[in-house]
């Protein structure tokens, strides 16, 4: 690469990381793309898809984000330079890949991220190591885990905290979770679960809220602003629902935040369905489905069937409802089968590991009791 070139590139690589600094992700995306091509070194190629991945992921285009993950790995395996970028890319990587139930690239990422947070040895890393692992466990079908994770992690957050960004992810994470558990215990009929799920979501909330004010960061706002109104409708407040949502999504719309618009919009047309109107709820869900395709996140495709099925229903239109019901069953019987076969490689994993140092303690120490657990019991 020529020395013009090379500065042609730097050049280009900072505009871009200006344009996803400033929030303008679909900038930054076209960007980073123009720049991933074979003539600007590795360095720069690495930088390029380190921000593609991370603009593709906040516009929900998870395709696209974990294969340039998967790329940008690669590239490290062979190249010392791209190493420092692949932090933040295993991060979203982990949450990207699980929502398209790629479990195997989810967790060989999430294994290079523990990796990755040890050997930084700082408490940021610590901090979302951990909290990555919690989001994997939660897509990997199991909640209640990530939920202990994250109690874990606000824990470690005093009043005043030093890093209210971090905590703000934290919380908001926290928050997801336990509205996903709210969700889990409703339809088992467990009233007092759900209301107790619902109690910790809206602490995070509440706490989200005043970091937002604090850093007068919009968008930290934006957030806890969704999970305000996902908990409103599930205790069903549904007018306080449509008032937190009014107006958000022509702001995420002008902002081009595509993943965050289709989030609102789907809690808008539940909000709508709930209150009897069918109209304009299934009119929302027809401009979702304009933007949703295969590479987009199996939980919001499966919610956007679903929702569809009992709007449609309402309307009269069994037909069309049976066909959007089977849709969201056939995509959650796939997800359940994945999520099923990764939980059983982790748990075949862990009890052949624990079978191997019982057999090491049996055979190298007689006071080993053959009975005493493994180190990872």
């Amino acid at each position: 690469m020529t020395d013009l070139s090379a500065r042609s590139s730097a050049a280009d690589l900072a505009t871009t990381q200006a344009d996803y600094d400033a929030g303008r992700y679909l900038a930054a995306l076209q960007q980073a793309r123009a720049l991933d091509r074979d003539d600007v070194g590795a360095a720069a190629d690495g930088a390029a898809l380190r921000l593609r991945c991370l603009a593709a992921y906040r516009l929900g285009e998870l395709d696209e984000s974990a294969a340039a993950a998967l790329r940008l790995v690669l590239l490290a395996e062979r190249d010392e330079r791209a190493q420092a970028l692949r932090f933040d890319v295993l991060t979203v990587s982990v949450v990207a890949s699980a929502e398209l139930a790629r479990f195997d690239q989810s967790i060989e990422h999430l294994r290079l991220v523990q990796q990755a947070a040890a050997r930084a040895g700082t408490h940021t890393d610590f901090m979302r190591g951990r909290g990555t692992m919690a989001n994997c466990f939660a897509l990997l079908g199991d909640p209640w885990a990530a939920q202990r994770l994250l109690a874990e992690l606000v824990g470690q957050f005093q009043a005043g905290s030093s890093q209210p960004r971090l905590e703000a992810t934290v919380r908001g994470n926290h928050a997801s979770v336990c509205l996903q558990i709210a969700r889990l215990a409703r339809q088992g009929d467990d009233t007092a679960g759900c209301d107790e799920a619902l109690d910790h979501a809206l602490a995070s909330i509440e706490r989200t809220r005043e970091i937002a004010g604090a850093l007068q960061d919009q968008r930290v706002g934006a957030f806890a602003d969704v999970h305000a109104a996902e908990l409103a409708l599930l205790r069903g407040q549904h007018d306080s629902a449509l008032t937190l949502l009014e107006g958000a999504v022509s702001h995420a719309d002008a902002a081009g935040l595509w993943a965050h618009a289709r989030q609102l919009r789907l809690l808008e047309a539940e909000a709508l369905q709930s209150r009897g109107d069918s109209a304009a709820a299934l009119g929302l869900l027809q401009t979702v489905g304009e933007r949703l395709d295969d590479g987009h996140e199996l939980g919001a495709r499966i919610r956007y069937h679903s929702q569809l099925q009992r709007v449609l229903a309402a309307r009269g239109d069994n037909v069309s409802a049976l066909d959007h019901f089977e849709r969201a069953r056939s995509l959650a019987q796939f997800r359940q089968y994945r999520q099923a076969r990764a939980q059983s490689r982790f748990l075949r994993a862990r009890l052949e590991l624990e079978h191997l140092y019982r057999f090491r303690a049996d055979t190298n120490s007689a006071s080993w009791p053959a009975s005493q657990p493994g180190v990872l019991g």
